[in-house]
């Protein structure tokens, strides 16, 4: 059931970033193109980093920018999906999660700094990509899991039940959905924040001639001084590895 529910969600989440201005969206080809005429410009490919985004954010940057031992961290680089390297160190921190309605837990946090989704965009896709919605998207992001609620309860492939809460479960997430500005760093960057089921994040999206890339540093409870420390793992990798 709880499988159902998540992989309903997941759809739902799916048909909400698949609506909007369709306008804004360029033809995939010449996106693609587009975006790799900037990078050969820039010299910056993402196919370059591809197994290797362990040398754009390295042990000793973490460290760095973490204030923390470097032999003391773990290091998980994953090619799953998308290429991610974390960095992480252990920490007395806990944070309180929502396992049921009402019913809460603590559960122990780590001090982490990491580096994923680099990929090669344009700077309209990227804008498209990471904007906070309008009243109208809104609606038609709406519209689009009403519809893809209705077909999967007619092609009896969910209950109504399960369908109910998943767009509860949808809804809950894309109102927590919200992009910020920073200024000063690479070409365009922003922060977003995002939550779903009770688990919140806040990453550092960044894009730098043809090329984004995610921040994700989690280091206190304090947002404020996560953001710094993110945009500082940020710059790092831009004025070390990119120019």
């Amino acid at each position: 059931m709880k499988t159902t529910i998540i992989a309903l969600v997941s759809m739902f989440l799916f048909a909400f970033t698949c609506t909007g201005d369709k306008k804004e969206n360029l033809p995939l080809n010449s996106l693609e193109k587009e975006a790799l005429d900037l990078s050969r410009e820039a010299g910056l490919k993402a196919e370059d980093f591809k197994d290797n985004i362990d040398e754009l954010l390295t042990l000793e940057m973490a460290a760095q920018v973490s204030g923390l031992p470097a032999n003391e961290a773990e290091k998980e680089h994953s090619t799953i999906v998308m290429e991610s390297v974390k960095y992480e160190w252990k920490s007395d921190r806990t944070k309180k999660f929502e396992i049921s309605k009402g019913n809460f837990m603590d559960i122990p946090l780590k001090n982490l700094i990491e580096l994923s989704w680099v990929k090669n965009t344009t700077l309209e896709q990227f804008k498209h990509d990471y904007h906070n919605p309008t009243a109208e998207e809104l609606k038609n992001a709406q519209a689009a899991m009403d519809d893809k609620m209705n077909q999967l309860i007619a092609e009896g492939k969910a209950s109504k039940e399960q369908t109910d809460q998943a767009n509860s479960i949808a809804k809950g997430s894309i109102s927590k959905f919200k992009v910020e500005e920073v200024p000063n760093l690479g070409d365009y960057s922003v922060f977003v924040n995002s939550g779903i089921m009770g688990v919140s994040t806040r990453d550092l999206k960044v894009f730098y001639k043809g090329l984004s890339f995610t921040i994700q540093a989690d280091l206190s409870d304090n947002i404020v001084d996560n953001d710094k420390k993110a945009i500082e793992t940020a710059k790092l990798i831009i004025t070390q590895k990119l120019q």
